[in-house]
């Protein structure tokens, strides 16, 4: 009976009380929903306006940083979107939620309307403990007292038309923003939301002459970096870096060019350490770039190979690091070795700005391809110079960096000189005998090897041919050559009246620019009877024995000179005698080389009557005994002692010194008037003998004459 009362208790209450807490539950549900939507879309207005403030205040905020930003207004929309949206839709609001609402708002209710809505949902407990009639007339009470009672009253319609508002105000603002500022919104979805990297519009825009956001540069140069103003013109640039030691700085960029048309530059002198810098002017702010230094590629070690030309027999030179100039014949091959100190990935051989040949190193030495370890390239080239030229290895790097300090090697080239060579004829003057014995020295030196040598004479007469003249003792290949021999000009059938012509030849291995050869410059002799000979001979005897006469004369003034200046010694001052006796010494002194004259010019004469075959016992013993030696003696040690006494006189003032002048002058007049006694007694000893020939001659043209008058009148007599 008790179920039964309570089932249609709920009916009058579900028709009623319920119906009306259902439609208060379901308003309060739409309200909170709404609520949530507007604090979620509130929040992300607010979101993107935080967003561009703070990506227009930097200037651009970095990809990372917007990305951050992006990140934690998602995060917070979504708590906020769980929060206030999801978790209020997935909780239902009950009728027991709305009569605890009313209470609150209606205390009178004294809680007969909660305990109606449980007693009404079959909440009245056991049933041996309840009363049917209690839980009727609470049901009823409640009913009762609810039924004046507006259970709207509980919302608060004003909160849900703020957050529709409020919901109507960002999508409001969101659609005028879209139509207003398409570029800003659209700048703000691709920046903010799609993280692309978009320019932020500015009047100002600058953008610097470089590729990418690294600049590479060599250490120690000076970096210039440039930029330009693209729209608005800035005042000035301002150049932030900070560098990879620590230090920051500001400076003021310069501005070159014209008004509309300026750049911007800052030069870094001398540049040592890489920096990180970012430009700003105008309303722009640059990203961040870096500048990175690098040592330039250069040379470290160097190395030279010679190979000299075949023909020379040189083995090849090398010559280590430091050498790097050397001399090399024409026709060598020169390797240039050199190593540089970073890998390269280009390389020239280079003569000023020319290039003379690509090189490049050895692959086993490059670095594989992303191996950044330190290496080096080992750099090799072969050339053949034919002048003599500085050549230099250009250098580039993986970064483009060239080296601005090549190392020069200095190879000079020399040409193989021709060989050289000689004809001596000690003795032999420019007239010479049939029956002459000529004493000849062929000499030739090459400084790697001689190929031929040759000795060879040719007489005037026309059909004569040019002859060769043995030379037993060479060979091939020798550097020196030196041949002695007698060669009876006889064997050349000369006849007097023609000359006699003689030649030598060298001849080297040279097969660049050769064979080298040279030739002695000829040497002409006049073939002439005996006479002709012994009378040139004795005119030139007679012109030495004037040129003596004239010594012995010159050395007795001499003597008389010296003479008076000992009768005055005594009372001539030390200064006054010096000065007095130093012109009588280089008069002495210039006699005797005078005198040495005339004893190589009267040798001369006896060699060539040695020569010539015309030497006898007699011409030996008056000619060179009694002219040559006493005059050698005189030349190289008399007069010269003499000379010296003077000068030690000179010197000391001695009377002992002064003893000896007079005794050595006097012995030297009686050497030279005795040679002069035995060249005129030559002379006259000469002139008998050319009389002599000469009778003889005209005795044998008078015995040809007579022959033929002897023989002119046989023939008349016969022809009458």
């Amino acid at each position: 009976m008790a179920d039964t009362l309570g089932q249609s208790q709920r009916a009058v209450l579900d028709d009623g009380l319920l119906a009306r807490m259902g439609s208060v539950a379901h308003r309060l549900r739409r309200y909170v929903l709404i609520e949530g939507f507007a604090w979620v879309l509130a929040f992300l207005l607010c979101g993107a306006l935080v967003q561009v403030a703070l990506d227009y205040a930097s200037r651009g905020m970095r990809w990372s940083m917007r990305a951050a930003l992006l990140g934690v207004i998602v995060a917070w929309a979504l708590r906020l979107l769980i929060r206030r949206v999801v978790e209020p839709f997935r909780k239902k609001i009950g009728v027991s939620d709305v009569a605890n609402l009313v209470e609150r708002r209606y205390p009178q209710l004294s809680s007969s309307l909660i305990s109606a809505v449980r007693f009404s949902s079959g909440e009245v407990g056991r049933q041996e403990t309840n009363s049917a009639l209690l839980v009727d007339r609470v049901i009823q009470e409640a009913d009762q007292r609810a039924a004046g009672l507006e259970f709207g009253a509980v919302l608060n319609p004003s909160r849900a038309k703020r957050a529709i508002a409020v919901i109507c105000a960002v999508l409001a603002f969101g659609a005028a923003a879209t139509a207003l500022k398409p570029e800003i919104t659209g700048l703000w979805f691709a920046r903010h939301v799609l993280l692309q990297e978009v320019a932020w519009p500015r009047r100002t825009r600058l953008v610097l002459d470089m590729e990418g956001r690294e600049l590479i540069a060599a250490i120690g140069d000076d970096v210039s970096i440039e930029a330009r103003a693209q729209g608005v013109q800035p005042r000035s640039v301002e150049f932030f870096f900070e560098t990879s030691s620590g230090r920051r700085g500001r400076e003021t960029m310069a501005t070159v060019g014209s008004a509309g048309s300026y750049r911007y530059r800052f030069t870094l002198k001398n540049a040592q350490e890489d920096i990180t810098f970012y430009l700003v002017g105008g309303d722009d702010r640059t990203e961040a770039y870096v500048l990175r230094l690098l040592e330039r590629p250069r040379v470290v070690a160097t190395a030279l190979r010679i190979v000299p030309p075949s023909y020379t027999g040189l083995t090849p030179v090398d010559l280590g690091d430091g050498h790097r100039a050397a001399q090399v014949l024409e026709g060598s091959t020169v390797t240039i070795s050199a190593t540089t100190n970073q890998p390269v990935v280009g390389a020239t051989l280079l003569s000023g700005r020319e290039v003379v040949v690509p090189v490049f190193g050895d692959d086993s030495t490059l670095p594989a391809p992303g191996d950044t370890r330190d290496s080096t390239t080992t750099l090799t080239a072969t050339v053949q110079p034919a002048e003599t030229v500085v050549y230099e290895f250009g250098l580039v790097d993986a970064n483009g960096l060239e080296n601005r300090k090549p190392v020069r090697f200095s190879i000079r080239v020399m040409e193989d000189e021709a060989p050289r060579v000689r004809i001596k004829l000690e003795g032999v003057g420019e007239m010479v005998t049939a029956d002459a014995v000529l004493p000849l020295v062929v000499e030739a030196t090459d400084a790697y090897g001689l190929s031929e040598v040759s000795l060879r004479y040719q007489l005037s007469r026309e059909d004569a041919a040019s002859t060769m003249i043995p030379l037993e003792t060479f060979s091939p290949r020798l550097t020196k050559f030196s041949h002695e021999l007698s060669w009876p000009v006889s064997a050349a059938a000369p006849v007097p009246g023609e000359r006699l012509v003689l030649v030598a030849r060298a001849t080297d291995f040279d097969d660049v620019n050769g064979p080298n050869e040279t030739e002695t410059p000829e040497t002409s002799l006049r073939i002439v009877t005996r006479d002709e000979l012994l009378a040139e001979l004795a005119r030139r005897e007679e012109e030495y024995r004037l040129d003596f006469e004239r010594l012995v004369a010159a050395q007795e003034k001499l003597r008389g000179e010296l003479l008076t200046v000992l009768s005055r010694a005594d009372r001539t001052k030390a200064g006054a005698l010096a000065a007095a006796l130093a012109p009588l010494e280089r008069r002495q002194r210039s006699i005797a080389g005078s005198t040495n004259v005339v004893r190589q010019q009267f040798a001369r004469i006896l060699a060539e009557l040695r020569v010539n075959q015309l030497v006898s016992h007699v011409v030996e013993e008056r000619l060179g005994r009694r002219i040559v030696e006493p005059l050698t003696q005189l030349a190289r040690r008399d007069l010269v002692m003499a000379a010296d006494t003077v000068r030690r006189w000179s010197l000391d003032g001695s009377p002992e010194t002064a003893s000896l002048v007079d005794p050595q002058q006097a012995t030297i007049l009686a050497q030279m008037r005795e040679v002069l006694a035995n060249m005129i007694q030559w002379e006259g000893y000469q002139e008998a003998v050319n009389t002599l020939r000469d009778i003889l001659r005209l005795q044998a043209e008078l015995e040809a004459e007579t022959q033929r008058a002897i023989e002119d009148q046989a023939g008349d007599i016969f022809d009458e």
